[in-house]
Formats: structure tokens, sequence, C-alpha cells
């Protein structure tokens, strides 16, 4: 792949251990309801999954919507959409569910279609972030909620690393990211966009049972993709590994909640 648009191209084809990986990932759990109370989610709704992955948010979404309400889940990536349908129509939900394979970051939705909107770490990774923030004005009613989750790699801690390590590894994998520090900035874009109200919470939560292992996974992935050598690579996941298994590992990736209305 090209490291100019690897943000972009890693996303559009995933292979088939990332594959396994994020179904593991984005698999909903209890535990995120956190991360979407803020989005207001009720039944009836039009809702939109801005980069729906392989339908773990998706099914938990068009199950708070039911019948009377509609999702609308997007997304680059065809083998996510095989999935997520797969999964929607296994939890009863394809009647009121709509997937739509896109291969820019554009929503091919009409204005003022979507009661709520939510983007799960994927700002982080497109082209043009202020652009996706002005879509997503258009694209819910007036009134409507954008809900955004996403991640600020600036901020993260990953011990038994260091930061000497930490910094050579986030140098490495920052050809995954096309704005890295995604978190600190969408409190100002989304304003600028003209949403009404916009309130931002943060959640810095310390995984030290290495459940976050499969992120570290893919991230060092990236770094080898950046230029660093898969021998160093091997050496830093041992020193993870280890650290797990000696109950000493401890990471903490804060996320950004920005919850805004039209």
């Amino acid at each position: 792949m090209d490291n100019t648009t690897y943000y972009h191209d890693h996303w559009a084809d995933v292979d088939e251990e990332r594959l396994a990986n994020y179904q593991q990932l984005f698999q909903w759990h209890p535990a995120m309801e956190v991360l979407i109370s803020g989005a207001d989610i009720r039944p009836g709704q039009v809702i939109v999954d801005y980069g729906c992955g392989p339908g773990g948010l998706a099914v938990e979404l068009a199950a708070r919507v039911g019948d009377k309400g509609h999702l609308h889940g997007v997304d680059l990536n065809e083998a996510f959409i095989a999935l997520a349908r797969e999964k929607l129509a296994a939890n009863g939900a394809a009647a009121w569910s709509r997937l739509h394979h896109v291969t820019d970051d554009n929503i091919p939705l009409r204005d003022a279609t979507a009661d709520r909107l939510i983007s799960k770490n994927v700002l982080e990774y497109v082209a043009d972030y202020p652009s996706v923030v002005r879509e997503f004005h258009r694209v819910v009613k007036a009134g409507g909620i954008v809900h955004i989750i996403d991640s600020d790699w600036g901020m993260i801690a990953v011990e038994p690393l260091g930061q000497d390590k930490l910094n050579e590894l986030l140098t490495a994998a920052s050809c995954a990211y096309k704005t890295p520090l995604i978190g600190r900035l969408l409190y100002s874009e989304m304003k600028r966009a003209g949403f009404s109200q916009v309130d931002i919470n943060i959640i810095a939560s310390a995984d030290t049972r290495g459940r976050l292992l499969p992120v570290l996974k893919n991230f060092l992935r990236y770094a080898e993709a950046g230029g660093m050598a898969h021998a160093r690579a091997r050496e830093l996941l041992d020193d993870i590994t280890t650290s797990i298994a000696e109950e000493t590992f401890m990471m903490v990736l804060p996320q950004f909640l920005i919850t805004a209305q039209k």
C-alpha cells in the first residue's frame, strides 16, 4: 500500500487476521454503554452508523430504534458491510436496516434524513475531517444529534514500553492515522460546522488485563507498514505480552465523546 494513503487504504483492504481482530474489538458489550449514552437513542428514530465496520454497534443501534425506526450503516469496506448485513439479519433487524458501501467519505443520504448520527473511532482516518463534520451537519435533521467517539493518540500510555519506546512506536505507526490527535480537535470543529450546542466528555479508563492487546497488535502492524523492522515490532510485542502475563501491564487511551445538536 502507498504510505501517503495508507490511513484510508488499510481500511478498504483488511486481511483475514485483522478482520478477526476487528470482529472481537467491535463487538457490542454493555460496558460500551457509557460511550453512546449521550446520543439519546430512542425507538422510532432514524440513525446513521458512520463507519459501521462489521456491525457490532449497528446491531445494538438497530435494536434500540426498533421496527418503527431505521438504521443506515455506512462503511468503505465491502467485507465489513457483508458481515454487518449478516448480523442484522440474524438479529431480525434486516427489515429496518440499510447498509451503504461507499468509496469516499460522503454519506449517500439526502439532507436532514437522520435523527441521530454516531461515528465511533472513524474521524482519525478520514482525508478531510472538517468536510466530514459538515457532512454530518447536512445529514441530520434540525434538532438532531451527532455523537462522535474518537481517540487522541497523543495521550496514550502503554506500560511496560515507557515513553521512548512508545514514541518510537507512535512515529512508525503514524502513517495509519490521517489525524491522530483528532480527539482534541473535534469540539472546535463542531462549533465551526454550525451545531447549536456542543458538549465534550473524556473517558480514560485503564486496561490492566490486556483486553486491548488486539489494538496494540494492529498498531504494531501499522508501525511495520511505516518502516519499523519486523524484529523490532516482535520485540515490543514480547515486552507487552510478558507484562500481561506478569500482571504489570497498563494501557490508557482516552476517548473523546463529542455530542452536538443541530
